[in-house]
């Protein structure tokens, strides 16, 4: 009696690393061809999987189509696979191993329409397998090398790399069509643009960056992907030195790009350092970024003297000492729900006694606010001397002295780390100066407004400007025991320590 060979269940795998054309094409090319060898075998296809646009050198990135093919092996789905060459399957040693383990166990014939027949059931076929792996495995780290040589190129050049979404502020012009097409140049959104200026004003004016993502919130001003803005999506396009029209890689400006800038390198250094500083300071005194605080403009700045005890007016030795003073919390009079106060909470590790109620706290704040603002117009117009030009001039002396210390670190004539230990301290110098620079062009800018005007705009603020302009003018706000008689408003209590 006759017996006729059962057909094969085939799964025809195809993908294809990158696809500029983005419609398709390759891969759809590859499935022709396999559907042409699957025929001549006499197999029946029940099953195309697709990983279109995706690599097999990096195991990181998932190839969801591949991982649902070995799962329909596994369940018997399929008994036999059809792939275009070998390295469409596998191009990582790792992943050859996995595939032998599942071949072997499920009895899967899989066939190639470049290489023939891959039998892993056989020493000599995984032989050949593996060799194929190599090869494949030699040709990922070769195109590497060459994308990373090329990475390089286009750093040295200042020019864009093609990848990416499109930055905020600019408009990307194409070659082609599809998400992988060519780019060509960019060139200035004016409508973003005019965004990127305006949040770099209020920022280098003392301004959070919560308070920027409130402000393109409530205007409707979303990223170049559709999404809201958020805190971390503000604070890197604001410290990107691309704004500026120069080109960055890896934290470090390479020098000028080839696109337009929105704001000068000037502002964009001061900014830079500016929002360095102040996430630094943050960081320390809070853990993380800052608080939002929507509902008090002076949060997060009253401090109980509970743990570090001084004299009103008299230096404090809690920073000679590295201790900090207690933050104070908002809370609500138990015997009047309407009155919020701060009170230095016991659960949080203060001293639980003492309070202060917000409606005496804050105009006097801002009473003190605007006479120490009154004071720094005053020295403005008695002393017009700009420390920046100072500071600017020793920045670019180190500069080029940190040029010539990484020339000689090339050159090998005096021991490394002696000379990156130079290096590091230039850095630490030149740090200190951009944040010197940026922290004065924040109070210069706070004086181009005339403390008459700031009067009568102040109302008009929305609490998360008040609470910049509070930060850039003051380190914290000194909250002293109360004295008698207790039930009596005592401003003599509060203490600003001004930056």
């Amino acid at each position: 009696m006759k017996t006729t060979a059962r057909v094969r269940r085939v799964g025809i795998y195809v993908r294809i690393s990158d696809d500029r054309e983005g419609g398709g094409l390759g891969v759809k090319r590859q499935e022709d061809d396999c559907r042409l060898l699957t025929a001549s075998l006499g197999w029946k296809v029940v099953e195309v999987y697709v990983d279109n646009d995706v690599t097999a050198a990096d195991r990181r990135k998932k190839r969801k189509d591949y991982l649902r093919m070995l799962e329909d092996v596994k369940s018997g789905h399929i008994d036999a696979v059809v792939s275009w060459h070998p390295d469409r399957l596998y191009r990582q040693p790792a992943e050859l191993e996995d595939l032998i383990i599942i071949v072997e166990e499920h009895k899967t014939e899989i066939a190639t329409v470049k290489a023939g027949d891959l039998d892993l059931s056989t020493p000599t076929g995984r032989l050949v397998a593996r060799m194929l792996g190599a090869i494949a495995k030699y040709e990922v780290e070769h195109k590497q090398e060459r994308i990373l040589r090329k990475v390089q190129e286009l750093v040295a050049e200042g020019k864009i790399h093609n990848s990416g979404h499109r930055p905020f502020g600019y408009t990307r012009l194409y070659d082609g069509k599809g998400p992988r097409r060519k780019i060509l140049g960019e060139i200035l959104n004016e409508d973003e643009a005019r965004w990127v200026e305006r949040w770099t004003d209020r920022a280098l004016a003392g301004e959070k960056l919560y308070s920027l993502v409130l402000d393109a919130h409530e205007h409707g001003v979303r990223t170049t992907t559709g999404g809201d803005f958020t805190y971390q999506a503000m604070r890197t396009l604001l410290m990107s030195a691309r704004i500026s029209g120069r080109k960055e890689h890896k934290c470090v400006i390479k020098g000028t790009a080839v696109w337009p800038a929105i704001i000068s390198p000037e502002k964009s250094d001061a900014l830079r350092a500016l929002l360095s500083a102040r996430s630094e300071e943050f960081k320390a005194e809070f853990g993380e970024r800052d608080a939002t605080a929507l509902k008090h403009p002076i949060s997060g700045l009253v401090r109980c003297t509970c743990k570090v005890p001084h004299v009103v007016g008299e230096p404090c030795s809690c920073e000679e000492e590295g201790r900090q003073h207690h933050k104070m919390s908002t809370s609500q009079r138990g015997d009047k729900p309407d009155t919020p106060l701060y009170t230095c909470r016991k659960e949080n590790g203060g001293c639980g006694g003492r309070t202060i109620q917000i409606g005496d706290l804050e105009p006097l704040v801002e009473k003190l606010t605007f006479r120490h603002l009154e004071e720094i117009e005053a020295a403005t117009h008695k002393d017009p001397d700009d420390p920046r030009p100072a500071l600017e001039t020793k920045l670019l002396n180190w500069e080029k002295r940190k040029a010539e210390l990484e020339d000689e670190l090339l050159d090998g004539d005096r021991p490394a780390r002696e000379i990156q230990n130079a290096i590091d301290k230039l850095n630490v110098r030149m740090a200190n100066a951009r944040r010197q620079i940026a922290e004065y062009g924040v109070k210069a800018n706070l004086t181009e407004i005339s403390v008459a005007e700031l009067r009568k705009e102040w109302a008009d603020y929305s609490i998360p400007r008040k609470q910049g302009l509070y930060r850039s003018l003051i380190r914290e706000i000194l909250i002293h025991p109360a004295t008698r008689p207790f039930n009596r408003w005592n401003p003599n209590r509060v203490e600003v320590k001004w930056r």
